[in-house]
């Protein structure tokens, strides 16, 4: 009885092994990102699938990895185009300068705390794994397990820790396709200093509140030139210089005479 249930239980578990592999495709996920200091990041994210395991689902491989890519969660959005070459069928997201508040998504989350980043990619087999038909445990698990991953993040700062590898200001994981997969890709690194006030031109920047010295300071300035206003309008004008006059003319009255001398008369003797 028991050898029964056991041989029962293996057969599912193959069938489910089938569907899920059915279902993935061998897909694969390349994610690089660079974040910027000014908290914005760059890079490229490319999802495919192998077209053979595609056409075996669907002959129209665009409609059979649109399926597919259902099946994955969130991935932030960027400026999509299709991708294809001899083997592969997917997509191509590129990121030119997004906001950080941006990468907050099911799948990848890239936020920053305080002077610290922090970078987190779960592997969860119930995210993974949403609109598998069969919902049993190990058929989640094996979904993840088929898919490929291999990402890359590059911070402006030190690495702190991560459980990926690193190389410079650089982490990366690579998780190779029937390979076990941690729960989820860690890393967290040091954030540059953010712009001062004088650096942005905002006053409010620093501190966030009104800038009640600059303004006092201004009030000051003002006063002290009207002052100095009032005190020149009031200064005395300086007195006209003398204008020099012609020379009088010479007199026509007639030049006095000296009086005759009186004759002096000497008494008789």
């Amino acid at each position: 009885m028991n050898t029964g249930l056991r041989r029962s239980r293996a057969f599912r578990l193959a069938v489910c092994l089938a569907l899920v592999a059915a279902l993935t495709g061998c897909m694969q996920l390349n994610l690089g990102l660079t974040v910027n200091p000014d908290d914005t990041v760059s890079g490229q994210l490319l999802v495919t699938a192998d077209k053979s395991l595609l056409k075996n689902r669907n002959p129209d491989v665009q409609t059979a990895f649109a399926d597919m890519r259902r099946q994955l969660p969130t991935l932030p959005a960027g400026d999509e185009s299709r991708y294809e070459d001899a083997r592969f069928y997917g997509v191509q997201v590129a990121y030119r300068n997004k906001p950080l508040s941006q990468f907050t998504s099911d799948s990848v989350n890239l936020v920053r705390v305080g002077d610290r980043y922090r970078f987190t990619f779960p592997l969860d087999p119930d995210k993974y794994a949403g609109k598998v038909a069969e919902k049993d445990p190990a058929t989640r698990r094996a979904f993840v397990t088929l898919m490929s991953f291999e990402i890359s993040v590059t911070f402006p700062g030190r690495v702190v820790s991560s459980n990926g590898i690193v190389n410079g200001r650089s982490v990366t994981w690579k998780v190779d396709s029937n390979r076990a997969k941690p729960a989820e890709l860690v890393a967290e690194a040091e954030a540059p200093a953010r712009a001062s006030a004088s650096a942005t031109g905002d006053p409010t920047a620093a501190g966030g509140s009104f800038p009640w010295l600059l303004v006092v300071g201004g009030v000051v300035v003002l006063l002290l030139v009207a002052v100095v206003v009032v005190l020149l309008l009031r200064r005395p004008d300086a007195p006209a210089e003398a204008t020099p006059t012609d020379p009088a003319p010479p007199s026509t009255a007639p030049a006095a005479t000296s009086p005759a001398p009186t004759p002096r008369t000497d008494p008789p003797a």
